[in-house]
């Protein structure tokens, strides 16, 4: 009997024991800030306000990738020194005041104090609302909360870089086609202009119309010169003033149409035909130019609309707290998990025993 209270006390009561005096009297105090935050887009949320427009409408779901991404991002490297930069964690984490087992030793690797920030910071993504929770641990309760601060800052821009990233990648192609566009506009207009400069010519289709007007009105008046000589060659001779005058007048209405004739026909110096014929498909491209420089504008219009659509932002809707007791560590809770695991080390190790007895008796 003795000596299963000497194994009882040593196997349980010594662990205890310890434990007692450790969480007891030596165990720093650890205080705890936590937060809450969701990524989200710039969606419309309907009827839907505050938490609930965040984790029960389709547009968080829509952040899953990017709460996936902030979740990997708050436990890398590139966190903890960006928070060691701006909080210089390792001193606090470091400090003598903190009993030996917690603090985190002062000749630390790289990696040994990821892992211990790893520890100290934790993000949990509730897969159902992408609502992430983070919970950080110091041992001052301004620290915590400043961590937490600054974590989710930096969370913050994470995600923001990526938006502008991607809206930035959406509207390149946009803008591409619009610059495009906008350079087809200038070499039509060049073309153009530059046809209206050699040629000394507006428009060659207006100036055929007005040329087609110029003729028919010079046939008319050669029509009625023609039958008023008619009726005073009937009456006076053919040397009388007047019948000289209009035959000279005659004569100068067909010279007159037969030049607008030509330069219409381009058999003159104009060459209106050959004119209109360079004009038509300058002008055409000119038209359809701007037509694509409207269409890429409004292309552009939409895709910055579907881009600021999809916008992602970070939306803190429990800002880190501020403790105001140390909640860690839980140290009744800590001595009893080690008087159980003892007294069931005990026990097991007493049916091995008892067995193993039993196996060499035999």
């Amino acid at each position: 009997m003795n000596a299963i209270l000497r194994s009882l006390l040593t196997v349980v009561g010594v662990p205890t024991l310890l434990a007692i005096v450790y969480f007891g009297f030596i165990a720093s105090d650890v205080y705890v800030s936590e937060a809450r935050f969701a990524i989200t887009s710039a969606k419309g949320t309907g009827g839907a306000t505050g938490l609930e427009a965040i984790i029960s409408t389709p547009i968080v779901s829509s952040g899953g990738k990017e709460g996936l991404v902030v979740t990997d991002y708050t436990h890398s490297q590139d966190m903890m020194l960006k928070v060691q930069k701006e909080l210089d964690i390792r001193s606090h984490f470091s400090d003598s005041s903190i009993d030996a087992l917690s603090r985190l030793s002062d000749d630390a690797t790289l990696e040994e104090m990821l892992d211990y920030f790893r520890r100290h910071v934790h993000v949990m993504r509730d897969s159902q609302s992408d609502v992430i929770t983070l919970t950080t641990r110091a041992y001052d309760p301004e620290m915590a909360r400043e961590i937490a601060e600054l974590v989710i800052g930096l969370s913050e821009q994470l995600v923001n870089d990526m938006s502008s990233r991607i809206e930035e990648d959406a509207l390149k192609t946009a803008r591409d086609e619009v610059a495009l566009a906008e350079e087809k506009v200038k070499q039509a207009s060049a073309s153009v202009a530059a046809f209206r400069r050699n040629s000394s010519s507006l428009n060659p289709a207006a100036e055929s119309s007005a040329l087609l007007g110029i003729v028919s009105g010079l046939e008319t008046r050669l029509i009625e010169a023609r039958t008023l000589l008619s009726e005073k060659s009937a009456y006076m001779r053919d040397d009388s003033p007047d019948v000289i005058s209009l035959k000279n007048k005659i004569r100068a209405l067909s010279r007159q149409m037969a030049l607008e004739k030509g330069r219409l026909a381009g058999e003159s110096d104009f060459e209106m035909g050959g004119l209109i014929e360079t004009y038509q498909p300058l002008i055409l491209d000119q038209e359809l130019a701007r037509q694509q420089y409207a269409s890429a504008l409004s292309s552009l219009e939409l895709a910055r609309i579907e881009a600021q659509r999809k916008k992602q932002y970070l939306v803190t809707f429990i800002q880190p707290s501020l403790p105001d007791e140390a909640v860690e560590p839980h140290r009744l809770n800590r001595i009893l998990t080690v008087m159980i695991f003892s007294f069931l080390a005990y026990l097991l190790g007493g049916l091995l025993w008892s067995a193993l007895k039993d196996h060499i008796g035999r």
